[in-house]
């Protein structure tokens, strides 16, 4: 039987395609996000990269430090790869007649992570490399050349909480180049080929950073605990007070997103040492992110990044998906008959629902929520129990 005109030949390679924005996308997200007037000019970055060269049959996974919250706050992650391919092939005609061959080439990659939230496929389109015209039994053998010379691709991730922790971003790739070899007349032939990979690859931190954003010369400390199950004991000092500064405690569950949970004025002092408690809702857990806006009469400017950790509640209660756009659905763990209650940072009421009788209730937005953190509470209607839970609304 004759093969297809059309055959892909499948080859593993050290390759990694990220996404397709680069980092004006970055930017153009910074200038839609709180913090972007702080940052514009004081902004950061820290690579971490690693190269790979060799054989294609192998894929790759790769290690990177997480961004720990206390070095700034992150902004965007940016992932990049550069890759140089060198591909080699033997062709045959095995028919009885003369034919004439039209190779291409082209280019698929798949990778993943779990700080990513979903699979991202990516190709190199096709590639004309030639026309072989072969006479029954002529065979040819193209050295080795270059298919791809530096061939760079990269993009900006915005859902940064992933990023951030103490532990590792891992990401793993596959990826594969394909054969599309077409035959006039169609014919029986033979093809082998082989690529060889160098790829620089790379992961990079966008951070607001100087004066006016992590206020190194001003707070002397700045920590964020857990100091009981729904408690975080938030603290600072700062030297060079100022009168009229007020710190605003900002809290986020997704490290971009912050909303105000309370203030506190200067007092004035020499050396101050302040303190705040956080109480979060009953039910709350993941990770929470904590930033200091401090207010010097106009003169606006941010803390770095805590993060704290919180466990799920054991009752088994729910709240998905988060970040949220368009609804959320609730499992409370039992069934019952509810009263839910959606309610912004600042406590006021956003929407009010009442769900008879069931163990899932989907709440879907009335209106287009702002982005920001908002908090859901449910009350049994027959008095035994209830709970709170926190979403994420993220920019639009």
């Amino acid at each position: 039987m004759k093969p297809s005109i059309s055959t892909r030949y499948r080859i593993k390679a050290a390759r990694l395609r990220a996404m397709k924005a680069g980092l004006i996308a970055c930017l153009a997200a910074i200038l839609h996000s709180g913090a972007s007037a702080q940052c514009a000019n004081n902004l950061g970055t820290r690579t971490y990269d690693t190269t790979v060269s060799g054989s294609s049959y192998n894929s790759l996974n790769m290690n990177f430090p997480m961004w720990n919250p206390d070095s700034g706050l992150l902004v965007s992650v940016k992932l990049s790869s550069e890759v140089s391919s060198q591909y080699s092939f033997t062709l045959g005609n095995t028919d009885i007649h003369q034919t004439t061959f039209m190779l291409q080439i082209g280019q698929q990659e798949q990778f993943s992570s779990p700080q990513l939230t979903s699979t991202f496929t990516g190709s190199y389109p096709p590639q004309m490399i030639g026309s072989y015209p072969l006479s029954p039994g002529q065979t040819i053998s193209q050295p080795a050349f270059t298919f791809l010379n530096k061939y760079v691709t990269s993009d900006s991730i915005t859902g940064v909480a992933p990023f951030m922790g103490s532990g590792q971003v891992s990401v793993s790739y596959t990826s594969f180049t394909y054969t599309m070899l077409s035959s006039f007349p169609s014919s029986y032939y033979s093809y082998g080929a082989n690529i060889n990979n160098t790829m620089h690859f790379s992961l990079q931190y966008l951070y607001c950073k100087g004066a006016g954003v992590t206020l190194a010369t001003n707070l002397t400390r700045w920590t964020a605990a857990l100091e009981k199950p729904r408690t975080v004991r938030l603290g600072w000092s700062a030297v060079n007070e100022a009168r009229g500064r007020v710190y605003h405690i900002q809290r986020s569950t997704d490290g971009r997103s912050f909303g105000e949970i309370g203030f506190v004025p200067a007092r004035n002092d020499n050396n101050p040492d302040y303190g705040y408690s956080d109480i979060l809702p009953d039910g709350a857990a993941g990770k929470f992110y904590y930033r200091l806006l401090i207010d010097d009469q106009g003169a606006i400017s941010y803390s770095s990044v805590q993060q704290v950790s919180v466990k799920a509640d054991p009752r088994g209660v729910t709240v998905y998906p988060n970040p949220a756009t368009d609804f959320i659905t609730i499992n409370p763990g039992s069934a019952g008959s509810w009263q839910v209650d959606i309610l912004s940072a600042d406590g006021r009421l956003v929407q009010r629902e009442t769900f008879l009788q069931t163990n899932s209730m989907r709440v879907n937005f009335r209106t287009r929520m702002s982005a920001g953190i908002y908090f859901v509470r449910a009350y049994d209607l027959r008095g035994q129990k209830n709970f709170a839970a926190s979403f994420v609304v993220p920019g639009h």
